[in-house]
């Protein structure tokens, strides 16, 4: 099996390629810089309070162990060296979709969506299995407004895959930003035929059909998101606005009241 690179000498294009200044991370909460990165070495080996992921000894391929380390790195508040980790691996295994999606979805969530896309893209021109990066690249587009990609994305992940519930989930938001109501909530529904407990769903199916003026069937579907998620500020401020509309104006005055406690948790 090739072995990556431990070390290396900086290479000043990577961080341009990460939208951000090796030096912005000089003395920075995020911890070391690009150079000081964890080398693949038994995973968390170098990382401070962890234990390893694996028996001393025991060799895990790259292409778990990189994005296993990755995402540890990501969730102490080092995302910024995830993403670089991943972009080093990369380049030495610049086939791996799914450490490609992985290196996305931080890119997503760095704000840094364009970045995301081209990896997505990238990712689907490698993949065996195109569902997840059509479904993230499909969720980027639509809150990016453009919702005819984000459509003919999550249709395509759809026809892969008719039982993936995120897929009918993105595609109901996109459908619903959209104004289209009728078809959002049909979205939704499977989502919630695929997943009952999805909370997400159940209040934006609980908004398309307030939309659609079904405003008795919204509050009872709003009721089981309540359940679901019981400190959600924007589930009691949307019953209450229903409420109003229906003239039940005390019972409307006690939901805008636990949307308001609910919102200083």
């Amino acid at each position: 099996m090739r072995r990556l690179r431990t070390a290396r000498a900086p290479d000043p294009d990577e961080s341009a390629r990460l939208g951000f200044d090796r030096d912005d991370l000089e003395g920075s909460a995020i911890g070391p810089v690009a150079d000081e990165l964890p080398s693949l070495r038994p995973f968390g080996a170098d990382i401070p309070g962890m234990v390893l992921a694996e028996p001393p000894g025991t060799a895990l391929p790259e292409s778990i162990r990189v994005p296993r380390q990755a995402r540890e790195l990501a969730e102490i508040g080092r995302r910024l060296d995830a993403m670089l980790l991943l972009r080093r691996y990369l380049d030495e295994a610049p086939s791996d979709a799914a450490a490609r999606t992985l290196l996305a979805d931080f890119l997503d969530e760095n704000d840094d969506q364009e970045a995301a896309l081209e990896e997505l893209t990238r990712a689907l021109a490698e993949s065996g299995d195109p569902v997840p990066a059509l479904v993230r690249r499909g969720a980027i587009f639509a809150r990016s407004g453009r919702t005819a990609e984000a459509e003919r994305d999550l249709r395509a992940a759809i026809r892969q895959r008719s039982d993936h519930a995120p897929a009918h989930f993105h595609l109901g938001l996109a459908l619903l930003r959209r104004g289209v109501g009728t078809e959002a909530t049909g979205a939704f529904r499977e989502v919630l035929r695929l997943d009952p407990d999805h909370a997400d769903a159940t209040f934006y199916l609980g908004e398309a059909l307030a939309g659609q003026g079904d405003l008795l069937g919204a509050l009872a579907v709003l009721e089981r998101a309540v359940v679901l998620r019981p400190h959600e500020p924007r589930t009691f401020k949307l019953m209450g606005r229903l409420l109003d509309r229906l003239g039940r104006t005390d019972e409307a005055m006690a939901m805008h009241r636990r949307a308001r406690e609910a919102g200083v948790r």
